[in-house]
């Protein structure tokens, strides 16, 4: 454990817009919800006592009727999300105990995030926020509106922002609401940190730790949770 409050939002506010579907964190995975793996997750991380989901107005009575199953007893309420993500955020901030030392942020479409990792993040945190994150290992390519291949960008020091992310909370509030950023919308919290300048540190993600962001990555996942239970009983058989 880290010896510090951590307090958990679960951002499941998206509109599943590139999905093709509404409310993808409800949909089936390996026999539960998408959002049921993650909260699994961070039932079992060490760091974190208290979780808040922030929910859409289309799946929030579903989301609450999960929690109330006392099956997660760290998830302390599901709100609305807003609009855009920091919108979504900061609705989750607000409904968290003022006594939380370290504010942790996962997307609700990542199931496959792990106890350890959560904890990594949470105990790597400090005066400055920490992201989970993977280095780019894919040649990129910068591409015109009508299909053509402008020039090939340099990967090295390209990493891939994933979540858990997490932030001292009075940075984050004061991020979040800046008269500079109302009119704009950012991706995740930490571009709003580095656009204030505070630093932002990364350590290194889970490559499995994939978001659900089309309907083949469900097919992925599955695939993937096949094999990560197929190999923890293969270690079982020879302890």
């Amino acid at each position: 454990m880290t010896g510090r409050e951590t307090a958990a939002i679960v951002v499941a506010a998206g509109k599943g817009e590139r999905f093709g579907k509404g409310d993808k964190v409800l949909l089936p995975l390996a026999g539960q919800p998408v959002l049921a793996h993650v909260l699994d997750a961070i039932e079992l991380a060490e760091s974190v006592q208290t979780v808040v989901i922030v929910a859409g107005s289309t799946c929030q009575s579903e989301i609450k009727a999960m929690i109330q199953s006392g099956r997660w007893p760290k998830a302390r309420d599901v709100v609305i999300g807003g609009g855009r993500r920091q919108d979504s955020v900061a609705a989750g901030l607000h409904r968290l105990p003022a006594t939380a030392d370290l504010i942790l942020i996962h997307d609700g479409a990542r199931p496959l995030v792990t106890p350890d990792l959560i904890d990594r993040c949470a105990a790597a945190a400090g005066p400055d926020a920490v992201i989970a994150a993977t280095p780019v290992t894919d040649t990129l390519k910068r591409v015109s509106s009508d299909g053509r291949i402008l020039e090939t960008v340099p990967r090295e020091a390209l990493w891939a922002a994933q979540t858990p992310q997490v932030y001292p909370p009075d940075r984050l509030a004061t991020a979040m609401h800046h008269p500079a950023f109302r009119d704009q919308t950012y991706t995740d919290e930490a571009a709003l940190f580095e656009a204030l300048g505070w630093p932002v540190k990364v350590i290194p993600g889970d490559p499995n730790n994939m978001k659900i962001t089309w309907p083949g990555d469900l097919l992925r996942a599955e695939a993937l949770l096949a094999q990560i239970k197929s190999e923890a009983a293969r270690v079982d058989r020879h302890l």
